[in-house]
């Protein structure tokens, strides 16, 4: 008895010595656990952080020492979101260098950044514009992020449908989560479209009210109509429209045109129809507008000199991007600040356009990459931008009281997005802008009759679609 007493006094002894080192050894662990190590020095590959007990310490930030890049067009809608990075940088522990350049030189810098293998690109996060998206998606350049939205149950129903087709999924494939937009519609003066002498006038010669115009050859009409000399010294003074229509641009003039006339660049089997009935009709409007109710500086203009024309007060009308009106509508840099009004475009289809996130092939971090859109794309971070007047794609944010009290016109650029038809998607799509804006810009110039200008445009479109691989899946 007692030598078995004796075992199991020492066999107790030997259990408690256990206990009591297991507990020390538990205790520095613990200890340990609260100090972070340092910040790595280099760059790292981010991963989906795994929810355990051991990271659930609130100064834990699932990216620490992760940087990430993004090359951003300089527009104001990068700074309604660049002003809210601290607090992104805060919770995640990701840096984020915002590289900035002009429209003018950003697809020249990202084809060669896309075209590198994985993970040796520069940039982590890009922005890819409407035209540029079948180019993109063709080369293979872009992460398709479907399996990222499953799996954080990112809710895309919230983005406007038109712009979900057009910057979002691409013939089912989700690619991109869309940005912001600038779809085009109709911004008039109210001074004068209520100004009773000029009703009393156009009643008379036309046997109509004067009226904000619904359709394309009204809009011709009541833009010739305004097109007047205001103070009798014998030169126009007020233009009927304010175009912009140097090459590039005039593409887009024309197009507002073609929409209008309910007709699009291709019919339903992808043949060329700007040389269909509604094409040349909508070039002879064209034409009929440069000629008599714009001014003959139009031919050179561009975006900027379009919109100075209007705010200084000379134009009736201006068919524009969704981001004018609080700036056409700032006294401190307009003239017609307070008299707007906005409409659809004359016809009820506009332009549509906007540009798309997305996670390029060659991105360094993907993952960190995602974690950045899902925060700059989440609710608060879209108002925040939609209040500081950016371009907005949700309709939530459309929808929101606060959103709408202060900027009531939003209502009627919600329009302008549901109404507007979208660009083409297909390899070649960034081809078909070349090929349109050099046959109007000839037709305009009189180096060729507009509608052989058309018939040239349809020949060479058609060649850009031929053997497509997006458009055969």
């Amino acid at each position: 008895m007692s030598t078995k007493s004796e075992i199991l006094r020492k066999c107790w002894a030997v259990v408690s010595l256990i206990l009591i080192l297991s507990l020390l050894l538990g205790l520095a662990a613990c200890n340990k656990a609260t100090t972070l190590p340092p910040a790595p020095t280099t760059e790292v590959q981010a991963t989906k952080p795994v929810a355990t007990a051991g990271n659930q310490s609130t100064t834990t930030k699932p990216f620490e020492g992760v940087t990430i890049t993004t090359l951003q067009e300089t527009v104001p809608d990068l700074n309604y979101w660049r002003d809210q990075l601290p607090d992104f940088e805060a919770k995640t522990g990701i840096k984020v260098i915002v590289e900035e350049v002009t429209y003018a030189g950003m697809h020249e810098k990202l084809v060669p950044q896309l075209s590198l293998p994985a993970g040796q690109g520069a940039y982590d996060v890009i922005e890819v514009d409407k035209q540029w998206v079948g180019e993109f998606v063709c080369a293979d350049w872009l992460t398709p992020i479907g399996d990222y939205v499953a799996r954080d149950n990112f809710d895309t129903s919230v983005y406007i449908p038109a712009l979900w087709e057009m910057i979002g999924s691409v013939y089912g494939t989700t690619y991109m989560l869309p940005y912001y937009q600038y779809s085009m519609g109709l911004v008039y003066r109210t001074d004068i479209f209520n100004d009773p002498v000029l009703q009393k006038e156009y009643e008379r010669l036309y046997n109509v009210p004067l009226k904000v115009p619904e359709s394309v050859d009204e809009y011709a009409q009541v833009a010739k109509f305004l097109t007047r000399d205001t103070n009798g010294d014998g030169e126009v003074d007020q233009y009927g429209t304010a175009m912009q229509l140097a090459r590039f641009p005039s593409y887009g003039e024309y197009s507002h045109l073609l929409f209008g006339l309910d007709g699009w660049y291709y019919d339903s089997n992808w043949n060329a129809a700007v040389n269909d009935e509604k094409g040349m009709h909508a070039i002879d409007v064209l034409l009929d507008l440069a000629k008599n109710a714009t001014t003959p500086a139009a031919t050179g203009y561009n975006f900027d000199e379009q919109v100075a024309l209007f705010s200084q007060g000379n134009a009736a009308m201006i068919i524009t991007y969704s981001p004018m009106p609080p700036v056409l509508d700032n006294p401190a840099n307009s003239q017609v600040a307070g008299k707007l009004g906005l409409a659809v475009t004359p016809g009820g289809h506009g332009m549509q356009g906007g540009w798309g996130w997305a996670i390029p092939k060659s991105a360094p971090n993907p993952e960190a990459a995602w974690e950045f859109l899902k925060w700059v794309e989440s609710f608060d971070v879209a108002k925040k931008r939609g209040l500081a007047g950016g371009g907005i794609t949700r309709t939530d944010v459309f929808d929101d009281a606060e959103v709408m009290a202060k900027y009531p016109w939003q209502a009627a650029i919600k329009e302008w997005i549901a109404t507007g038809k979208p660009f083409p998607i297909f390899c070649g799509s960034q081809q078909l802008i070349d090929i349109l804006s050099l046959n109007v810009s000839q037709a305009l110039a009189g180096e060729k009759d507009p509608h052989q200008a058309m018939d040239d445009a349809a020949v060479e479109m058609n060649k850009i679609v031929k053997g497509d691989p997006l458009l055969n899946k």
